[in-house]
């Protein structure tokens, strides 16, 4: 399984404390306020127990998707990642 996080926080502070939260919980920044990393249903709780405290007012989120392992693999990406996904990703030249 994996995770993917996704964060719209407007505090720069808070912003910050999420992504080393998840850095220390071994995802990698794959875009801006976007994390991804091996784990299940534990990790998931893991990362709202440690970063719902920086999710603030009605302005904040911050999804969790627990995923196929396979969903990751086969994304399509436009661009280029702030880190590589693993596996058989599909990178569109532009």
């Amino acid at each position: 399984m994996r995770l993917v996080v996704i964060y719209d926080i407007s505090d720069d502070r808070d912003r910050l404390r999420v992504s080393d939260s998840l850095k220390g919980l071994g995802l990698v920044r794959v875009q801006r306020s976007a994390f991804v990393g091996r784990g299940g249903l534990a990790l998931a709780k893991d990362v709202v127990r440690v970063t719902r405290r920086y999710v603030r007012g009605e302005q904040d989120s911050l999804v969790v998707f627990v995923v196929p392992n396979n969903s990751v693999r086969r994304a399509f990406v436009v661009g280029k990642t702030m880190a590589p996904l693993e596996g058989e990703a599909r990178y569109v030249v532009v």
